[in-house]
């Protein structure tokens, strides 16, 4: 009980002074910190958004303010935001509440979520503003536009500063690109087999030589309306050149190539490129003419081994289209046959691809029996379809004609991917948009140096994401789109080559070369994406001064007879074979000669002034003068020899025609010269024994 009653006082003692004491709640306000030297109470002001009370705050100075207080902002994105929003509207420039909200309402749309969408739709804001501002003389002005919402505000900046992290990316992706760019084109021209050395340490290195290759195949088909436009060409970003023009006609013999040369292949084959025809057909009534006759089919095949040959191509691509599901195995019949004539008939191993259209809907092409019969399909983007307009060949979307569900479909096949190329479009695609919101017409394809060239800048073009595609609406004097071109540029492309990269897909295929003359982007990006720098180490080598190795003085004079034993070897059998000894010395026999000259002559006054001195009676008269002739003779030839080898003697054996640089060595064998000097020193004394000596007195005999 004394506890109960001790409890209940500590309580009451507790809840008076506690009421007795002053307490104030300040908003804002906290208390010190025991920890705080400071006394009383410190006031911390929390940020707040400023009142919109005119309702004409600049857009500008709304979305500092939002990202001033936005918690995850950084101070460059802030700066970006601010960059971006100068570079598209004037600083006098006021939003209203209904601008953020359409700004808002476009980029929760896939298709505006880009740089470039951003920058379109915020200039057609500038574009209604100034046309909403434009009053008639006796209109009075408007009221003052309502607040803007802080939360829409908001919603703003958190849909900006992904779309301007995108575009940051985007610009390291190119600095990245030019660097690569920079690297691919010092190679150009490069010499196959140029060695260069790279030091390891001071005294050792490793030589190597570098080629351009590619990651992939790139396919580049040449219409022949393109006519000169190859010229103009990167050869070295393509690993195949195709020439679209052989076709048939209605009595299935092949139809003649345009008379104009094919200089695009001469040009591809001095890059080290593979060529290759594009067999196309679009008239149904052909192809079924074609596939229900056999000895058609073999016609048509003959003529194309020879065009093959003459052209000195690598392969052939077969392109019909509208084929139906009755000429499936008939399809598959004419593949057979083509693929086993150019296997018994041709001298090489002429390739094969068959073009596929996109969605097969008749399934007219046996992908499984083709299969071990072609080298590679080509997956067809080129061709518009549907009622809405759109891209060719877009990355997500419809299941006939989007990259990603057709390849899906295609790789369920169990087929390599690396078979599979993707012809993708340097066309762009104009649609004609109902005014009702009815069906889009197609009306034509648009080439990619048309686009540029009508639209030259960037603030037209808005950029679909989710279709990885590009297009521009066309308005009329109301503002009304009336139609949209779609089309594929080098950001566009610069997905769908990495998707082709990193599925391990067998390339690309570009229809048609020459549709952006006039313009290098897409031939940069190609490059960029495509081209490999491989570099093959080839050994390891000592960097240090090369070691001389001395030699003793009598190897050096069995080195040198040794030689010169051999040149006169060759002299006796194929003295054109010195000829290949450039840097050869012809110096060693003239001493030669000059020695045996001057012990000729020494012995010469030898044998004179003895017989001189003592006569004919002489002891050793006869073995000297045997020497002298023999000494003289032995001269006579190294003299013979040293005049054959100087080069600067008009009739020496392998003198050099410096005038004629192909001329051809013409001269016999030394043993074949002495042979007939002989036979001629022989009958000349038989003449001379025989018609001669009989005619002379004995007075007038020697």
């Amino acid at each position: 009980m004394y506890s109960l009653i001790r409890t209940v006082s500590g309580f009451f003692l507790i809840l008076i002074i506690f009421l007795s004491l002053k307490n104030n709640v300040h908003a804002n306000n906290v208390c010190p910190s025991p920890y705080d030297t400071g006394s009383g109470i410190k006031t911390i002001n929390l940020p707040t958004f400023q009142k919109d009370t005119t309702g004409k705050v600049k857009l500008l100075q709304k979305i500092i303010a939002a990202l001033r207080f936005t918690k995850n902002a950084r101070a460059r994105e802030q700066q970006r935001v601010i960059t971006i929003i100068r570079t598209v509207m004037a600083d006098s420039m006021v939003a209203t509440a209904a601008d953020i909200k359409k700004l808002n309402a476009e980029l929760s749309l896939q298709q505006n979520q880009h740089f470039d969408s951003l920058r379109a739709l915020i200039n057609n804001i500038i574009a209604s503003q100034e046309k909403d501002t434009v009053l008639a003389p006796d209109e009075t002005p408007a009221e003052p536009p309502a607040p803007i919402p802080e939360t829409d505000v908001a919603s703003l900046i958190s849909k900006i500063i992904p779309i301007l992290q995108q575009k940051e990316k985007e610009e390291r992706n190119s600095e990245a690109q030019q660097k690569q760019l920079v690297a691919v084109r010092a190679l150009y021209g490069r010499p196959h087999d140029k060695v260069d050395t790279l030091r390891l340490s001071d005294t050792l290195g490793v030589t190597y030589t570098i080629t351009l290759g590619h990651k992939a195949h790139v396919i580049g088909v040449h219409p022949y309306w393109m006519n000169d436009k190859y010229l103009q060409y990167n050869f070295t970003a393509l690993s195949t050149v195709s020439f679209y023009g052989y076709t048939t006609e209605k009595d299935i013999k092949a139809k003649n190539i345009p008379p104009a040369p094919l200089n695009i292949f001469n040009l591809a084959a001095a890059a080290g490129k593979s060529r290759m025809f594009t067999y196309y057909e679009t008239d149904p009534a052909h192809i079924e003419a074609l596939l229900k006759d056999e000895d058609a089919q073999f016609r048509c095949i003959d003529s194309l081994l020879p065009l093959l040959q003459q052209y000195q191509a690598d392969g052939i691509n077969i392109w019909f289209s509208q084929l139906s599901a009755k000429q499936r195995d008939a399809f598959s019949r004419f593949v057979t046959l083509l693929s086993n004539y150019f296997e018994h008939n041709g001298q090489q191993q002429y390739t094969i691809t068959v073009t596929l259209p996109a969605y097969d809907d008749q399934s007219a092409y046996d992908l499984r029996a083709l299969d071990p019969l072609t080298d590679h399909f080509l997956i067809d983007f080129t061709k518009a379809s549907g009622t809405r307009a759109g891209a060719l060949s877009p990355m997500k979307g419809d299941a006939r004609r989007a990259i990603e569900p057709v390849m899906s479909r295609f790789l369920n096949l169990q087929i390599a991917p690396s078979k599979f190329i993707l012809l993708l479009s340097y066309y762009g695609t104009q649609w004609k948009k109902s005014p009702t919101g009815g069906k889009d017409v197609f009306t034509r394809y648009v080439p990619f140096s048309e686009i540029r060239n009508k639209y030259p800048g960037d603030s037209s073009v808005i950029y679909d994401e989710d279709a990885v595609a590009a297009y521009i609406e066309e308005k009329d004097a109301n503002g009304d789109v009336t139609s949209e071109i779609w089309f594929d540029n080098e950001n566009t492309l610069d997905v769908k080559y990495d998707y082709i990269l990193n599925n391990g897909l067998g390339g690309v295929a570009i229809w048609p070369l020459g549709a952006d003359d006039g313009y290098g982007e897409l031939w940069d990006e190609l490059a960029y994406k495509f081209i490999s720098i491989d570099t093959t180490f080839t050994d390891t080598i000592k960097l240090g001064p090369p070691t001389i190795v001395t030699s003793s003085w009598w190897t050096r004079v069995v080195n040198k007879v040794s030689h010169e034993m051999l040149t006169l070897k060759l002299l006796f059998t194929d003295p054109c074979q010195l000829e290949a000894e450039k840097d050869r010395d012809d110096s060693f026999f003239a001493y030669v000669t000059l020695f045996f000259f001057i012990i000729a002559l020494l012995i010469g006054f030898f044998y004179a002034y003895n017989v001189r001195m003592t006569g004919m009676d002489w002891p050793w008269r006869k073995l000297v003068l045997r020497i002298l002739i023999a000494w003289v003779l032995i001269t006579a030839f190294f003299g013979i020899v040293t005049l054959f080898l100087n080069r600067d003697v008009p009739f020496g054996i392998t003198h050099a025609d410096v005038t004629n640089a192909k001329s051809k060595c013409v001269t016999i064998p030394m043993l074949d010269l002495l042979l007939i000097f002989t036979v001629g020193l022989l009958l000349g004394m038989l003449i001379m024994r025989i018609l001669i000596r009989p005619l002379l007195s004995k007075n007038d005999k020697p």
